[in-house]
């Protein structure tokens, strides 16, 4: 009964500060977030990505946005998966409909015992562009290059050579079930 209160709860505080919540993508959601999946197709193989990520408080109170937190999966074509933890932002004040609005989101790995005590979070993707609902017409900004070497391995050196600018890759997010993502992942693997 306390579990059952303090859902309603939640998710009536969550109506009150952040009612476009509920719409994102365009359609009503009971609960408060949206998930869609892609490919990215890179120079150097193919990356299929879910993410899945709703609104919170957290977040800068000197420059404020619409603060997103969530979880991202990354396949690689090495037949790597990738747990990630997920940010972004939109504008603040946000209207009901998303559809247009601009959006950023970045992830980092927090897959093992080693990502989590040693604090080496790579790879890490950032994506931006805009809803075109009820998907996400997006790029990554050339974090595919800054992440993955050209064999598709996580890179893990520090040479400050290393390409920052490069291929920029787009990549539509659908949105749509983990289902069809882990079929889409299993499909990548060499």
């Amino acid at each position: 009964m306390i579990l059952a209160l303090g859902s309603v709860l939640i998710i009536a505080l969550t109506g009150l500060f952040y009612p476009w919540a509920f719409y994102l993508g365009g359609k009503f959601h009971i609960i408060p977030y949206w998930q869609g999946w892609g490919k990215l197709h890179a120079k150097s193989g193919d990356y299929v990505l879910l993410v899945r990520f709703g609104p919170t408080p957290r977040g800068s109170r000197i420059i404020p946005h619409s603060n997103l937190k969530g979880v991202a999966y990354l396949c690689t074509p090495r037949g790597e998966r990738f747990y990630m933890h997920l940010g972004g932002s939109m504008r603040p004040h946000l209207n009901l409909s998303t559809d247009g609005e601009a959006i950023d989101l970045y992830m980092d790995n927090w897959s093992g015992l080693h990502e989590r005590f040693m604090g080496d979070h790579r790879p890490s993707i950032q994506l931006r562009g805009r809803w075109k609902n009820p998907d996400l017409v997006m790029d990554d900004h050339s974090s595919i290059v800054r992440a993955f070497l050209p064999d598709g391995t996580v890179y893990r050196g520090h040479d400050p050579n290393h390409p920052y600018d490069g291929e920029i890759v787009p990549i539509t997010l659908l949105n749509a079930p983990y289902s069809d993502f882990d079929v889409a992942c299993a499909a990548e693997k060499r």
